[in-house]
Formats: C-alpha cells, structure tokens, sequence
C-alpha cells in the first residue's frame, strides 16, 4: 500500500514517503531548538522556585512560656497587629512551650527548619542558659531578628509586704541573712539580676524555684515569696494585683513610677533593661530574615501600638542585630563572674 495521493496538474504523486521524509527532516532540524527550550524551562523553573513568593503558609512563633506572661504578651500583640493590618499575607500562630526554664522552647526553635516559618521570641536567657551550663547553645546559635524594644526592670513585693521600702528590705537582709526568699527561674535574667543587686547591696537573698513570669506572680501574691523581678510592663500590667516595685534597675526614675528610687541611688551600680527578642533557626535564607524584621518595624511604627506601648512603659526602639549580639556578648561577660556562686543557690 502507497498510502493518500496527491494530483498535481493531471500527474498522480504518491504523498506518503514525502510526508515521512519531510517530519524526519522537521526532527532534526528542530532537534536543537528543543534541548533549548528544555534548557530555558529548566532555568525558569529554577528561577521561579527560588523566587517563589514568602510567605505562602502561616508562620509559626515559638514562646517559651505559658501564656499570660510578659514574653507572651509580646508576641500576641504582634500577632494581632499583623492579622489587623495585613501586614504579612499568611496567620501567624503563636505555640506555647514552657519548661526547663524556657529551653524547651528555644531547643525546639533551634531544631526547627531554617525556612523563616518558625520563629520565636525571647530573652537575654538565651545567653544566661548557656552560661549556667543548662544548655550548650546560646544567641550565636540562632538568627537574630531583632529586638522590637525594651522595658525598664525593676524588684517588687505585694503591697501588703512587710517590706514598704527597698531600704527596709535591705536592712532586714543585713541583719538576717537569706531571710527575704526572692521567687526565680534559675539560670535566667530574673535569677542573675537579683543576685547582681544582692552583690552590691551587700547582702544574700534566698532564691526560691518558681518558673515563669506568672508563677513567680503567683507566688509573690500567695505570700509563699517576699521579692521577685519583673518589668515595668508586669507592674503596670498587674498592678491591680497589688504587685508593686521597691527599686527600679534604670539609670533615672520612671515616669510610671516616680516615687520609686533607682539601684543607683542606694549605691549600687547596677541598670539592666528587658530585651524582648525575635530569633529564627541559624541558616535562616538573610532575605526572609530582612521580610519579617521589617514586618515587626511595620508593626511597631502604627500609632495604636505606639500609644500602647507608651501606656505599657515600653521603648519603642528597634534593635539590629548587630546591636543585639553585642549586647548579648556583654551580659554574657558580665554574669560569667556569678555562675560559680549561683550553682550553689
């Protein structure tokens, strides 16, 4: 069989043969031209892929606290502002993890894929831990973010306390020493800090296990403990408790609470302030580091959240990370000194 035919002007041409000559000829002749287009796909698909759209799913925040907390609060007000304002396109969900005193949480961020869709926030605990020996990692470990501002800290009892005066506190430490029980979560700020003031004051507090920030308020309004540290955020925010400051850690009074002295002016040389920072899994792509520190900038620069912050006694400053690790070196250097002594509390 010759196959389909064809006339041309009166002549018969069988077409078959010419048809399969002709897409033997089309093969070859296009058969660079397809390696090309594959080439080009592949490059695109590539190119797509790395510029593929962030984020595209929610983004999870770890806190390595129960809720309820400073470090909680935080965070539920940067979710809040984000989902408001359209400020990213995805939900962020915030997951709790309290224990151990937070290294829980911040041992599940650092084991957490380096793809900015796990984040946490946290404190300069990330360094104290380390320093303490209750973890083997600390802020170099991780991607800084940033730090979306800071509150003064400040040692306070129930204002019920037998202690109306940071002054009274002090002389009854002097006379009866490790007789006022100060409610902490070893190895962290709220441990560290108090033992700092203790130094220079020249006297020994009795630190007592409690945990995070709502146990230690616990604690201190059952009476259980006389003193704990708390930010200037926790005063105001529960104050209606009767939780109240003696001596605030800043280098003048605090406009929230001016009657209050500072360290400084009892003679101890001591101002500290409460970091709240953002981190991401070490390797985290720089570019997605870079999106969400100018969605927390975003977040921090709308007037209802700089009115609220104001009322909270928070700073409305953004931190670098150049900043931040630089900070977090130097606390390190400055708690290093007080380990040995700290172990045995």
């Amino acid at each position: 069989m010759i196959g389909p035919i064809a006339f041309d002007r009166g002549n018969i041409i069988p077409i078959m043969p010419i048809l399969r000559a002709n897409r033997a000829f089309t093969r070859v002749r296009h058969l660079p031209t397809c390696r090309s287009i594959a080439f080009i796909l592949s490059i695109t698909l590539l190119v797509a892929s790395a510029r593929s759209e962030f984020p595209e799913k929610p983004i999870k925040i770890i806190i390595p606290t129960n809720t309820g907390g400073e470090v909680d609060t935080m965070a539920r007000i940067f979710q809040r502002a984000l989902q408001q304002n359209s400020i990213i396109p995805v939900k962020t969900v915030i997951l709790n993890l309290p224990g151990a005193g937070g290294t829980l949480g911040t041992r599940r961020l650092k084991e957490s894929p380096p793809d900015g869709y796990t984040i946490g926030l946290w404190t300069p605990g990330i360094v104290t831990s380390k320093t303490m020996g209750i973890v083997t990692y600390d802020h170099s470990d991780f991607a800084i973010i940033g730090r979306t501002g800071y509150s003064e800290l400040a040692l306070g009892v129930l204002n019920s306390s037998k202690y109306d005066s940071i002054e009274s506190l002090i002389a009854q430490s002097k006379e009866r020493p490790r007789s006022v029980k100060v409610a902490t979560n070893i190895g962290l700020p709220v441990h560290l800090t108090p033992l700092m003031f203790a130094e220079g004051a020249g006297i020994e507090f009795n630190f007592v296990q409690t945990g995070g920030g709502s146990k230690r308020l616990a604690s201190i309004l059952g009476k259980h403990t006389d003193l704990s540290l708390f930010s200037l955020l926790e005063f105001i925010k529960f104050g209606s408790t009767g939780l109240t400051p003696l001596v605030v850690l800043s280098n003048e009074r605090t406009g929230h609470f001016p009657d209050v002295p500072t360290a400084k002016e009892l003679g101890v040389d001591l101002v500290m302030n409460d970091a709240r920072i953002w981190i991401a899994p070490k390797d985290t792509p720089p570019e997605r580091i870079e999106y969400i520190a100018n969605a927390l900038k975003s977040v921090m620069a709308l007037p209802e959240i700089i009115e609220e912050y104001k009322t909270l006694g928070i700073y409305n400053e953004f931190g670098e990370p150049e900043e931040i690790d630089a900070f977090l070196d130097n606390m390190s250097e400055r708690v290093a000194p007080l380990v040995a002594k700290a172990r045995k509390l």
